[in-house]
């Protein structure tokens, strides 16, 4: 099982006890460098790290952790993605409304990925674009995701999509409809990997989400 650790950098108001059922994600909270010279220490061997912050600390923070070997990935509001030269490795924009829960939606996604897939997919990509659809079909649900965001679909290099819902509601042709969907409207050269989790608790609901990032020109 791949070690996942969150950085959580300011004063967001988020449930660690949610964060730590996310695949098991250790949770830290910055305070001042002490604490930062120990998460380094304590993440020292972890495989992915989320550094999570929605004020501008969280580019003072980055000489600290870019010494963690872990793949990094920010999430941050959309008005610090915009400004992301010194950040390395992913830069996850999130809007800033519903940013708290954006954070577990995004991390349970894409924590359903193999670590060497994502850090072949996510390394050194700069910044991306999560988006995260929750609806009563999969069909809808891809419908809604490919509407509200297909230019960055269709000039994103890479494509991570996660898929969740009830056994009964992902049958295989439902499955691999959405799958030609999204193919077919992401650019022909682009990378794409499938997750699809079969989840009771969704019931008859159906959840996808996709980070798009490495864009073209």
């Amino acid at each position: 099982m791949a070690k996942i650790s969150a950085i959580i950098i300011g004063s967001i108001n988020v449930d660690i006890e949610k964060l730590n059922k996310l695949n098991n994600v250790k949770v830290w909270r910055v305070t001042d460098r002490k604490s930062c010279d120990e998460i380094v220490r304590q993440a020292a061997e972890d495989d992915i790290v989320y550094i999570i912050s929605d004020g501008r600390e969280v580019y003072y923070a980055e000489k600290f952790f870019s010494r963690l070997p872990a793949l990094k990935i920010y999430l941050v509001t959309e008005a610090q993605a915009a400004d992301n030269k010194n950040l390395r490795d992913a830069i996850i924009q999130l809007p800033a409304q519903d940013f708290t829960q954006a954070i577990y939606e995004i991390i349970e996604g894409i924590s359903e990925f193999e670590v060497l897939d994502l850090k072949t997919m996510l390394k050194n990509s700069g910044k991306a674009v999560a988006m995260v659809s929750v609806a009563d079909s999969l069909e809808n649900a891809v419908d809604d995701l490919i509407s509200k965001n297909e230019q960055n679909i269709k000039s994103a290099r890479v494509l991570l999509v996660s898929i969740f819902g009830s056994t009964n509601s992902l049958g295989m042709f439902s499955v691999n409809d959405a799958t030609e969907k999204i193919q077919e409207t992401a650019n022909s050269e682009a990378e794409l990997i499938w997750k699809v989790t079969s989840d009771e608790s969704y019931d008859d609901k159906v959840k996808v989400g996709i980070t798009v990032g490495k864009f073209l020109g």
